[in-house]
């Protein structure tokens, strides 16, 4: 039941989001897609968040630690998901260029089976893309800018880089639409975090690197 309403609540943040965006009655111009040819027919594209400049919103709570303070009119969820730490971001998204192509929200479960990830890309004119892999632990990111100096409540500059997945187990897509739809693909998350304000906000990029192929094609290598 909690995996059931933790998707709805996903999938609802997901279509806030597609509201806010896909205007009715525009047909948003298309951009430029950024790809370029992997081995095997595969194509690689790199989607990059830009923090805190495309940060849009986060859920309130314990779960997110930096990731979740600072967020402009945080979203608060329903009592039942509290049992368990959940985090959910909304964000701009940026092509390699640093062009803002779309929207995305990435919900993080830290539940007694194992943390998962989910990323839901929405791309005007080209269409949306569900990502997933095994999370991250809940105190990742601030276990590492500990060993680099950080402290709660005092600035920090520095720089720490981060995957979040592993390069022997990357995520995988699990949905998508419009030219996303035939496809099958994996995907790499990093995080470079160049700053901590004394508030706790969190200076840097999420880097997406993407390769999507077609179902004809072999994985790529």
């Amino acid at each position: 039941m909690k995996t059931v309403l933790a998707i709805a609540v996903l999938l609802g943040f997901g279509a806030t989001l597609a509201a806010g965006y896909f205007v009715p009655g525009i047909e948003h111009a298309r951009l430029p897609s950024l790809t370029s040819v992997v081995a095997n027919g595969g194509r690689s594209e790199q989607f990059v968040i830009r923090l805190p400049a495309d940060r849009l919103t986060a859920t309130d709570g314990e779960a997110g630690g930096l990731r979740a303070q600072r967020g402009e009119g945080a979203m608060l969820l329903p009592a039942k998901l509290m049992a368990e730490p959940v985090l959910v971001e909304h964000f701009k998204v940026r092509d390699s260029d640093g062009s803002v192509v779309g929207v995305a929200a990435r919900h993080w479960n830290g539940s007694a089976s194992g943390a998962t990830t989910t990323w839901a890309l929405l791309i005007p004119s080209r269409g949306a893309l569900v990502f997933s892999a095994p999370g991250e632990s809940r105190s990742m990111l601030e276990a590492a800018l500990r060993q680099r100096g950080y402290a709660a409540g005092r600035a920090w500059d520095g720089e720490v880089e981060l995957m979040v997945t592993r390069l022997d187990a990357p995520g995988i897509l699990t949905a998508g639409t419009q030219e996303f739809a035939s496809l099958s693909g994996a995907y790499l998350e990093t995080w470079t975090v160049a700053g901590v304000d004394e508030n706790g906000e969190v200076r840097g990029t999420i880097v997406l690197d993407t390769v999507t192929w077609s179902p004809q094609a072999s994985e790529p290598q």
